[in-house]
């Protein structure tokens, strides 16, 4: 059976929610009093990514400037050369926005890496977002990650081992289709709250421990 991995953005790869801190930066905060109504799941995130970027005022220049002060997590890099090289699919799958993961990717050389997000379009100093995946049952999320692995399962001949690895309340659908959960902070506190098998890690030196001591990855 083939092993696949997909794994979240926003304070996975990165060490830190990078539409969240964006949002609130150019918003001065305002942003904040969206969270409560999503993470209860009163609003969904199409709702709040929208009403989100209707509350800034940023040009391209200034968002690019501020995503400087983001970084990818240290370890990340390693483990995208243990997937390659036992040929074990890696796939990033978002509810956040292409715009920053595609620069924050290519500024460490990892460009070529699949991706699935939402979409920002940015004119001159005002930015909307489009929702380009088909979120089939779901109405909470903006790009649902479950949704993506069943999209996934049907696309391919045979069966896979989908491993997850994830972080937030984003993350929560893709426990319904992963074989393999790895959690930390919010995405942990969900899996304990529904009784749902997951590993804890801190960052992706210890997903690659673990998946060596498996043999997912043999070497």
């Amino acid at each position: 059976m083939r092993e696949v991995i997909f794994t979240d953005f926003d304070g996975t790869v990165s060490t830190r929610d990078v539409g969240y801190h964006l949002f609130h930066h150019f918003s001065g905060g305002k942003n904040d009093e969206l969270i409560p109504d999503w993470k209860s799941g009163r609003m969904s995130s199409r709702d709040c990514l929208t009403r989100e970027a209707e509350m800034i005022s940023a040009t391209s220049e200034q968002l690019e400037a501020y995503l400087t002060q983001h970084e990818i997590d240290p370890t990340f890099g390693s483990f995208v050369q243990t997937c390659r090289a036992n040929e074990v699919e890696l796939t990033i799958l978002s509810d956040g926005l292409d715009f920053y993961i595609e620069k924050l990717l290519a500024a460490q050389g990892l460009g070529e890496l699949p991706w699935k997000a939402n979409h920002a379009i940015i004119n001159g100093d005002k930015m909307t977002i489009e929702f380009p995946y088909d979120n089939g049952p779901c109405r909470r999320c903006g790009n649902c990650k479950a949704q993506r692995i069943r999209d996934f399962r049907q696309e391919i001949t045979g069966e896979a081992k989908v491993i997850f690895i994830g972080d937030g309340y984003s993350d929560a659908c893709a426990t319904e289709e992963a074989d393999i959960i790895f959690a930390k902070k919010d995405l942990e506190q969900f899996c304990q709250k529904n009784n749902i098998d997951y590993i804890g890690f801190k960052d992706f030196s210890d997903v690659t421990r673990y998946l060596k001591q498996t043999t997912v990855f043999k070497q």
